[in-house]
């Protein structure tokens, strides 16, 4: 099972080496180390690694935590690719399917930025959110889809989950809604990649919208 584990660490030599060392004593495997940020000598980072199941994650997490200088901030599984490529592998997929644009992007954002949900939300002139206009199968509910962001690039703090993020499809009143049940909240970086996304396939998705198709 891949899992990611979020860990801020002291931003000088020998500090992903202590955490390599101490992920090996429980016999886990580093699959890829990604690097959101380093300022005031600390840096943030990503560590996808191959664990056996949710109990031998939360070894990892004890362990780590015990480690001088290491603070886990989050923990996920199943973990969001490690391809690097996600994001274009979901614009390319929406791109292909014009007719269902918006029903293709909330089934496949969730895997592709490690979320466990989506929804594209729908706002009037005013900016204000009035609706649900898709949501991916593992969607709890609208009930469970706030309609208080403002349309703009954000994280978000909603209850019961372990954040969200929103992006604006460009060319629309529409924002797509990424949701987190359990694991570290989203990143400046992945904002980023959402916000991208959302810049792409916007003009892909307006043309349906004057046909009532999603």
């Amino acid at each position: 099972m891949l899992a990611r584990i979020r860990i801020s660490v002291p931003d000088r030599p020998g500090s992903l080496g202590r955490v390599a060392t101490a992920l090996g004593t429980v016999g886990a495997d580093i699959v890829q180390v990604e690097v959101l940020e380093a300022e005031a000598g600390r840096a943030l980072d990503d560590v996808h690694v191959d664990v056996r199941d949710v109990d031998h994650l939360d070894r990892l997490s004890t362990v780590l935590a015990g480690v001088p200088g290491v603070t886990v901030v989050g923990l996920q599984h199943p973990a969001p690719p490690t391809t690097g490529h996600a994001e274009l592998e979901l614009v390319a997929q929406v791109l292909a399917q014009p007719d269902r644009a918006l029903q293709t992007l909330v089934d496949g954002a969730p895997g592709a930025v490690g979320a466990d949900w989506a929804a594209c939300l729908v706002y009037d002139e005013r900016g204000a959110a009035t609706g649900v206009r898709e949501r991916s199968t593992a969607c709890p509910g609208e009930d469970r889809v706030p309609l208080t962001a403002p349309l703009r690039v954000a994280a978000l703090s909603w209850p019961g989950t372990a954040g969200a993020a929103l992006a604006p499809l460009a060319g629309t009143r529409l924002g797509l809604a990424v949701v987190r049940e359990s694991g570290p909240p989203f990143h400046r970086s992945e904002l980023w990649r959402l916000e991208q996304v959302g810049r792409i396939v916007g003009p892909v998705v307006a043309p349906a919208l004057d046909t009532g198709a999603g």
